[in-house]
């Protein structure tokens, strides 16, 4: 009886060592994430999803975007300094999760202050048009992962809340 003891609470002790040892694992990770995206914010100033731009700034910023929409444009605003040339890219995932497009701008080495830049995909008469759901659209510059917005193709005239 007492050896039936003595093995239980070694067991005990044992996944309780277990279950710490996965609390610290768990909360290194997650305190590692916030760090580095306080890291990349101090690029990245702005980033609008919209469908139309005036005078280098976005018009109308929104996440749901009509089959009639001629776009989506993924606009942001940054600041990077760089003594080398560098590139900035973004990934437009579709809705079943596939990388669609892959687009990017090749920037010479400088200090970018307040940057203003955007990139699109066509949606009317386009591929996308037919890939109805909810989107995302990544943004870099080289291989740092600056930011990611959802927005979502729809097959009806857009709502009149088209803020998100």
């Amino acid at each position: 009886m007492i050896k039936k003891i003595e093995r239980i609470l070694a067991d005990i002790k044992t996944w309780t060592l277990v279950f710490i040892f996965l609390i610290i694992f768990f909360n290194a990770i997650t305190a590692q994430e916030p760090n580095q995206n306080k890291q990349n914010e101090k690029y990245l100033k702005n980033f609008i999803l919209c469908n139309e731009i005036l005078e280098k700034n976005p018009l109308s910023e929104t996440g749901h975007f009509s089959i009639q929409d001629e776009k989506v444009i993924a606009w942001f605003q940054f600041s990077y300094k760089s003594s080398e040339d560098f590139l900035l890219h973004w990934e437009w995932i579709n809705p079943e999760g596939k990388l669609y497009h892959h687009g990017e701008l090749e920037m010479k080495a400088g200090d970018y202050e307040n940057y203003r830049t955007w990139y699109w995909i066509n949606i009317k008469n386009g591929q996308a048009s037919n890939l109805l759901g909810e989107w995302k659209v990544k943004i870099y510059i080289n291989d740092m992962f600056l930011a990611e917005k959802t927005f979502y193709i729809i097959n009806q005239e857009k709502p009149a809340d088209t803020v998100s």
